[in-house]
């Protein structure tokens, strides 16, 4: 909005005490920069019981976006708002549930939400339940059911997941995510080293062929140009990396990219809130990522940063395909190069045993010479970046 008469008129509103012209200004606001005055304002939006801005206001405080954070409190308007029926607010809910972000830990209770998302006719939410039903074996038919009308309803990883001709009609959604395994993905296989300085290892078949297609194809259509940290702790375009990334922060999970964020950090042996938001990499033929590390340079630029976030201590990378040649991570000084096979991860320590940055961790993404190579990138932090339940 650009228009300074409008502006005027949205701000009268807001200020008469009108909700929805008070949610529309704190986004307003929040595209200003002026996140503060954004949560003023859309707080008391909230307080009139608008479910889409107690949804918006539970989440700024669930993060600490315009105030510190109180997970609590900002968890409590997200469960508020889903309990009203708000789309967001639900999807939120699940999400914070099956994450245990801000709330205890609780698949059960985030599957009841993504089931009422679903009745409500969220199409992710839908074809969450078909995938994660037929993946533990439930209903066949209503899992194929679920996934056809995700499907027809334009959300492209149930396009790739269905099954035709599916037998169509109303989907019962609480009965599928009755039949939901909270343990989807089953045991975890023992990691085999690789190498013993660095420490590298290979975690084989830690996701399924159906949850890459799924990071996949969700991850697709938003795709851009990856940046790399540069000497001032900003991010910016190198011709050093070619490639091409999206990646997923909390407004842009849902319940099965938690699950799939929790079992990262189990195999890597480290908790899931010191991670960074799930990264999907994407090579075309030619693309590379050069030699680089994947540890912030201790320099005074980024002392500020490696004060709040702390050090990238371990990446996880999980092959998500093998229709293509070539892609290996390559350990530049180690003259060493890893391709594990698809769905099976290869974690590396960015740092030695007493904590010191180890530079034998250059390495390279090798480009595909055929086809194009996707990857789940998750680096590892040593202080948590997501908040956790209060004790």
């Amino acid at each position: 909005m650009n228009d300074p008469q409008a502006i005027q008129q949205l701000v009268r509103q807001a200020q008469g005490g009108d909700a929805a012209a008070q949610e529309a200004l704190a986004d307003l606001l929040d595209q200003q920069g002026r996140a503060a005055d954004a949560l003023r304002v859309l707080q008391a939006a909230a307080a009139s019981g608008r479910p889409s801005a107690l949804a918006k206001f539970g989440l700024r405080r669930l993060v600490g976006h315009g105030a510190p954070a109180s997970p609590a409190e900002g968890a409590a308007a997200i469960v508020a708002a889903a309990e009203a029926g708000d789309p967001f607010g639900l999807a939120m809910a699940a999400v914070i549930a099956a994450g245990g972000i801000g709330v205890p830990l609780d698949i059960h209770a985030a599957l009841t939400w993504l089931a009422r998302a679903a009745e409500r006719g969220d199409p992710r939410a839908v074809c969450q339940l078909g995938l994660m039903a037929r993946a533990s074996g439930g209903d066949p038919v209503e899992a194929n059911r679920a996934l056809g009308l995700a499907a027809d309803a334009g959300f492209a990883p149930a396009r790739r997941a269905v099954i035709p001709p599916f037998i169509p009609g109303v989907a019962d959604f609480q009965r599928l995510a009755a039949e939901v395994n909270p343990f989807l993905f089953g045991p975890i296989a023992p990691p085999e080293t690789v190498c013993e300085a660095p420490c590298v290892r290979v975690v084989p078949d830690l996701l399924p062929a159906w949850a890459c297609d799924y990071v996949m194809t969700l991850a697709e259509p938003g795709l851009g140009r990856a940046k790399v940290v540069d000497e001032r702790g900003g991010e910016s375009v190198r011709e050093i990396r070619t490639n091409r990334v999206v990646n997923f922060g909390l407004v842009d999970s849902d319940v099965l990219l938690e699950l799939i964020n929790t079992r990262l950090g189990a195999a890597a042996g480290l908790p899931a809130e010191n991670a960074e938001g799930l990264g999907v990499l994407n090579y075309q033929a030619g693309e590379e990522y050069a030699a680089h590390v994947d540890y912030i340079p201790d320099t005074p630029a980024n002392a500020a940063h490696l004060a709040a976030r702390g050090q990238r201590v371990r990446t996880l990378l999980v092959y998500l395909n093998d229709d293509f040649e070539g892609g290996d991570t390559e350990f530049v000084r180690l003259k060493r190069g890893f391709r594990p096979p698809r769905g099976s991860a290869l974690i590396f320590d960015n740092v030695t045993p007493d904590g010191q940055v180890d530079p034998l961790t250059l390495h390279r993404g090798a480009p595909p010479t055929r086809g194009q190579k996707w990857v789940i990138s998750k680096w590892f932090r040593s202080k948590p970046l997501r908040p956790v339940p209060a004790p």
